[in-house]
């Protein structure tokens, strides 16, 4: 076994046992430090020890260490031509791009880092322990050839999907392509940098450092701003956000007031805008944007792969690469002011940008990667759909869900039909070594674009009840990504406690409810007046795209009489000074 692969599997214990992983791991994420072009962040419990962050992504290699890419064009001539006189005329065909691709980072790379942390900071026990864990991963495909509109070329986000969270891991990719659209890409493979990119966004987390400074927050000078303004539209990407939140500083809608020095301006902004994006914003994938509002994005993205990079990396922030966002209704008044003198966990964003490079110029006349084959006997032929479990998934297994159920429905061409069941549990995880696998054959399916279709839906089984079914799903990916139906969100309990005190209010009751597919959960929360009123909060568990909760805010005075009121909302904010 080599070194590499050892380190792997250590990676990869450590991973399933999250909870003592994520304590080991836990990093001063204002303390990071550009080393030799690669991120770094000491350890919170060993300053001397430090985390990178992994900043290359490549085509994936097998055993033998050859590219895991192919690019098939295919011929057909099974059909004539009908209706035409002319003797020679256009087959039936197209093509089928496959590839891998994988994310590490080379040795070299570390130790350069390792010597120039050595060097910057003047102590020779240094040491760089291994990569930092993310929590989640997203990639985005950018190519204007296999842009699925016709006409005029133009760049596109052509698929969107779950990147594994470990360093080493693979995200497999296939794509199908009309003959025209397969000249265009070889074509563009013979260029120096081909119109196929990826670019990878990952999410980790860390402890701030406590700054003595505050934010001040005029409400009224927030609704007023035109921060706010994406052309009109309520969806907004990542620059957006910041743009927005800068505007809001200059027209001094927020005041951020330091007392003393602050030697790190920028990690206490970024903490600063971190809060603020809670506070504002709601997370919103790109694909639930409307088709017309994510220009944008696409623009963005197309601006970071169009080099041949490596890393698409600048200061780590809390805002996704390709995340959308969608403002939250404001209906606060008045001012508000956060304190930012105690330290926090926080998520950052992690950005790697891949473009598929120079293999035609390495193995353009090698028919392993490159070839045109007739087809012939596709009653011979046999589909595989893997089943990909996230990274961020595998702990739940061990503390949130059962079972998964995958059901894959092919119906052929000849209107057979073939039905394929994959049952996922911890178990199953632990002994499939990553080989989740249906298949299906070739029934008299002689399109082979056709064929590559199929249905899928997933049925989730939760721990202390409750089950969701996804509805029947039509894909012809080679792999099926299984993520998380729900997401866990933090409600903030906020309100002046020298303003109930002078209202005679001893303590106040906060009781919860949210729907959990089907079932009703409840959280409570106790709030003494005689303490003050800070990170209180309530940590819940939602379906995707389901924000609404509904809650009673129960304020009792101090000769015993009860002021009760109940109400429903989505913004993540209880105010339970508003008597």
């Amino acid at each position: 076994m080599t070194y590499r692969s050892i380190i792997r599997s250590v990676l990869v214990i450590s991973f399933i046992l999250s909870a003592t992983a994520s304590s080991a791991q836990q990093i001063q994420i204002d303390r990071g430090i550009r080393a030799a072009g690669l991120w770094c962040f000491p350890l919170l419990t060993d300053s001397l020890t430090y985390l990178y962050l992994p900043n290359y992504a490549f085509i994936a290699q097998d055993e033998h260490g050859s590219p895991q890419f192919s690019l098939m064009r295919y011929v057909d001539n099974s059909s004539p031509a009908t209706g035409s006189a002319a003797t020679i005329t256009e087959a039936a065909g197209g093509a089928i791009l496959h590839f891998l691709v994988e994310y590490n980072t080379p040795a070299d790379s570390v130790a350069a880092a390792r010597q120039y942390l050595r060097d910057f900071l003047g102590v020779e026990d240094i040491k760089i322990r291994g990569p930092v864990i993310f929590e989640k991963g997203s990639y985005s495909l950018i190519s204007s050839v296999l842009s699925p509109s016709s006409g005029q070329r133009s760049t596109s986000l052509l698929a969107l999907g779950e990147a594994p969270v470990l360093e080493g891991s693979k995200i497999a990719l296939s794509f199908e392509l009309t003959p025209q659209k397969s000249k265009i890409l070889l074509e563009s493979f013979r260029m120096s940098t081909p119109d196929i990119s990826l670019a990878f966004d990952f999410s980790f987390s860390g402890l701030t450092d406590a700054y003595n400074a505050e934010l001040l927050i005029d409400w009224n000078e927030v609704h007023e701003s035109k921060a706010f303004q994406a052309g009109g539209s309520i969806y907004f990407i990542s620059a957006d956000v910041k743009a927005s939140f800068d505007k809001l500083r200059r027209d001094n809608a927020i005041r951020l007031v330091t007392y003393g020095e602050d030697e790190n301006m920028d990690a206490l902004l970024n903490t600063v805008y971190d809060k603020l994006l809670n506070l504002l914003f709601t997370p919103v994938k790109p694909e639930n944007v409307p088709e017309d509002q994510r220009g944008g994005l696409t623009d963005a993205l197309s601006a970071l792969t169009g080099s041949k990079g490596l890393l698409g990396s600048r200061k780590t922030t809390g805002f996704g690469l390709h995340a959308g966002f969608q403002l939250k209704e404001m209906r606060s008044e008045g001012t508000s002011k956060l304190n930012f003198n105690s330290r926090s966990t926080v998520t950052r964003h992690h950005s790697i940008v891949f473009n598929i490079g120079d293999i035609y110029q390495r193995y353009g006349n090698d028919e392993n990667y490159f070839r045109t084959v007739n087809i012939f006997d596709p009653d011979f032929s046999q589909r595989e759909v893997h089943v990909s479990v996230d990274g961020s998934l595998e702990p739940e297994f061990n503390k949130f869900i059962n079972n998964v159920t995958v059901t894959l429905r092919k119906e052929h061409q000849n209107g057979e039909e073939t039905v394929r069941e994959l049952y996922v549990d911890k178990n199953t995880l632990s002994n499939s070594a990553g080989q989740l696998v249906m298949t299906y054959g070739s029934i008299k399916d002689t399109n082979r674009l056709k064929w590559l279709e199929y249905d899928y839906k997933t049925i989730w089984q939760f721990m202390k009840g409750g089950s969701y079914t996804t509805d029947w799903s039509a894909q012809s990916a080679s792999m099926i990504n299984l993520f998380a139906p729900y997401e866990r969100r933090v409600i903030d309990v906020m309100g002046d406690d020298a303003l109930l005190r002078e209202n005679n209010i001893r303590s106040v009751i906060v009781e919860l409810a949210y729907n959990f597919f089907g079932e009703t959960r409840k959280s409570r929360l106790v709030i003494m007046t005689s303490e003050p009123v800070s990170d209180r909060f309530f940590e819940i568990t939602q379906p995707l795209n389901e924000y609404e909760y509904s809650y009673t805010v129960r304020w009792i005075k101090q000769d015993g009489q009860q002021i009760n009121k109940s109400f429903t909302d989505s913004s993540g904010i209880i105010f339970i000074d508003n008597l």
